[in-house]
C-alpha cells in the first residue's frame, strides 16, 4: 500500500514538473514572461497530488478566478500608485470576486496583488494567466479522469479533509481584524526597509490560510519553521535563475527543490512553491529577494504567534 502511495506521489510530482516546464518553455518562446504565473506551481502541485481535492474538482474556477482577479490588479495598477490604499483595493477586491464567483481558488488573490507589485499595466497579463490556468484545468481534469480513477472514488483521508477545509473560504470572520492589521503593518515594514518584496504576493495567501484556518493549517501548527521554508524557497529560485537563466531548467529545478523541501520537512506549505518561481518574473532577482522574503515571513510568524496568544486569552475570558 505504501509503495502504491509513493508511486502516486512521484507521478503527481513528475506531471506537475512537466507542466511547469511546458509553461516556462512557452513563456520563453513567446517572450511573455508572465505566462509563468508563479502560483501555477502551487496550483499544479495540488491538483495532481490531490485529483479529488477542492481545487481539482473546480476546473472552471481554477481556469477563470486568477484571470478575473488579475483584471482587477491591472485596473488598479493603471489608475492608482502603489500604496496602502491600492493594496487594500486589490486584496479586498479579490476576496469579493472569489466570494461572488463562489471560487475556492485562494491563490487568485496573489494574481491580483502581483500586478500591482510588478507595476503591470498590460492586458496581456490576465490573458497570459488565463492561458496557463486554462491549460492546467484541462490537464488536471484529464489526469483525474484517466490516470487516477481509483483515488478519485476512494474515501478522502484525514489529510485530504484538512486540505479541503484550507482550500475553502471560511465562514467565521473573527480573524479578519488581525489579518488586516498584519497586512497594514507589513506594508509599513516594506516601506521602512525599502524592499517592496517584504510584502511578496504569496505572503497574502500564506497569511490568509494561517489566520482564517488557524486550527488546521499545516504551517499554522508549525509557524516557527515557516520563515526557513519560505526563505530557502526564495534562495533556491534566485540560485537557479542565476545559474541557468530564465526558462525551463531554472523553473523545474526551483520547483523541484521546493517540493523536496516540503516533503523532507513534512510541512505542506504549497504556497512556498510560488515563492520559488517569483524570481522568474520580478525585476531584481538577487540576494535582496530571499532577504525580503525572510523578513516578511518572520514578521508573519511573529504576528501569528501574537494572534494565537490574543485569541487564546480571549477564549479563556469567554469561558
Amino acid at each position: 500500500m505504501r509503495t502504491v502511495e509513493s508511486r502516486r506521489i512521484v507521478l503527481a510530482v513528475l506531471v506537475s514538473l512537466c507542466f511547469m516546464a511546458g509553461i516556462a518553455g512557452a513563456a520563453s518562446a513567446a517572450g511573455v514572461t508572465l505566462l509563468l504565473f508563479p502560483e501555477l506551481a502551487a496550483l499544479s502541485y495540488d491538483v495532481f497530488l490531490r485529483p479529488r481535492g477542492t481545487w481539482a474538482r473546480a476546473p472552471w474556477m481554477l481556469a477563470l478566478s486568477p484571470a478575473v482577479t488579475a483584471v482587477l490588479g491591472v485596473l488598479v495598477t493603471r489608475y492608482l500608485p502603489y500604496s496602502a490604499a491600492s493594496i487594500a483595493i486589490c486584496i479586498v477586491g479579490a476576496f469579493i470576486i472569489l466570494k461572488l464567483m463562489r471560487s475556492p481558488i485562494v491563490p487568485a488573490i496573489s494574481a491580483c496583488f502581483l500586478a500591482l507589485s510588478l507595476g503591470e499595466k498590460s492586458w496581456l497579463y490576465p490573458l497570459s494567466i488565463l492561458l496557463g490556468t486554462g491549460a492546467l484545468a484541462v490537464l488536471s481534469s484529464t489526469y483525474r479522469r484517466f490516470f487516477d480513477k481509483q483515488a478519485a472514488h476512494a474515501a478522502p483521508s484525514a489529510a485530504d479533509r484538512i486540505d479541503d477545509e484550507i482550500e475553502s473560504l471560511p465562514e467565521q470572520l473573527l480573524w479578519v481584524p488581525f489579518f488586516a492589521a498584519f497586512l497594514g503593518a507589513t506594508y509599513l515594514l516594506s516601506m521602512a526597509t525599502g524592499m517592496r518584496m517584504v510584502f511578496f504576493p504569496p505572503l497574502v495567501v500564506i497569511a490568509f490560510e494561517m489566520f482564517a484556518h488557524a486550527d488546521v493549517c499545516p504551517w499554522a501548527q508549525r509557524p516557527v519553521l515557516l520563515p526557513a521554508v519560505c526563505t530557502l524557497a526564495a534562495a533556491a529560485g534566485v540560485a537557479a535563475l542565476a545559474t541557468f537563466g530564465p526558462g525551463m531548467a531554472s523553473t523545474v529545478l526551483a520547483m523541484l527543490f521546493g517540493v523536496v523541501m516540503l516533503r523532507v520537512t513534512r510541512l505542506h506549505a504549497i504556497p512556498a512553491l510560488a515563492i520559488a518561481l517569483l524570481p522568474q518574473v520580478i525585476t531584481r532577482a538577487d540576494w535582496h529577494f530571499p532577504l525580503a522574503v525572510g523578513i516578511g515571513s518572520t514578521f508573519l510568524t511573529a504576528s501569528f504567534l501574537l494572534f494565537e496568544k490574543s485569541s487564546g486569552a480571549g477564549r479563556q475570558v469567554a469561558q
